[in-house]
């Protein structure tokens, strides 16, 4: 008589899909730490916005019209706290979810802006934020154009720096030439000059 053998449940890491019987490859495999979009795309943007309380602001969502001012177009960020950013026109307060946020511009010269170094996050962070930032990282001191997620275009964008999750650069808008820092994880694609 040939012997059972018994199937356990395997219980996928934070960043693979869920499901009842899964192998462990590069992406599943026990990891000793977080390796989803929350560390390398919405961290990135929380430590930026942080940065920038007190201070007015135009904040870049996904539920803007493409190529059309923001719903959040000079306002003031007064908490940035568990993923959600708040900010005030002066009449209504707005709490906004960080995931949400495709970027935030400020006048210059603002405060000078901390990014997150780089670092090799692997699973969904590898294919969704990286390849986006180390591109970015070839292009400083390029004007470029960025297709962001609600399909927008950020024309003329000059990239000033990289990094983790983030691309800062200036952005002319009419007569203003504000500071934006971009997520790069809701950037689409990114336009060049021949």
């Amino acid at each position: 008589m040939s012997e059972k053998k018994v199937i356990s449940r395997i219980k996928p890491s934070e960043c693979c899909p869920p499901v009842k019987y899964t192998a462990f490859d590069a992406c599943c495999a026990p990891l000793p730490t977080s390796s989803c979009l929350c560390d390398c795309c919405v961290t990135p943007m929380q430590s930026v916005l942080q940065q920038l309380i007190g201070q007015t602001v135009i904040l870049a969502t996904i539920a803007d019209a493409p190529n059309t001012p923001p719903f959040f177009f000079l306002v003031t960020i007064t908490n940035v706290n568990d993923f959600l950013v708040t900010v005030t026109d002066g009449v209504s307060i707005y709490t906004v979810n960080i995931s949400d946020v495709i970027g935030v511009g400020f006048l210059p010269p603002g405060p000078p802006i901390s990014l997150l170094p780089p670092v090799d996050s692997g699973c969904e962070c590898d294919c969704r934020e990286r390849p986006m930032r180390q591109l970015l990282n070839t292009l400083v001191g390029a004007t470029v154009n960025i297709l962001v997620s609600n399909g927008s275009t950020a024309m003329n964008f000059t990239v000033e720096q990289t990094g983790l999750g983030i691309v800062l650069g200036t952005l002319p808008i009419d007569t203003m030439n504000p500071i934006f820092a971009i997520s790069t994880c809701k950037i689409t694609a990114v336009g060049q000059a021949l």
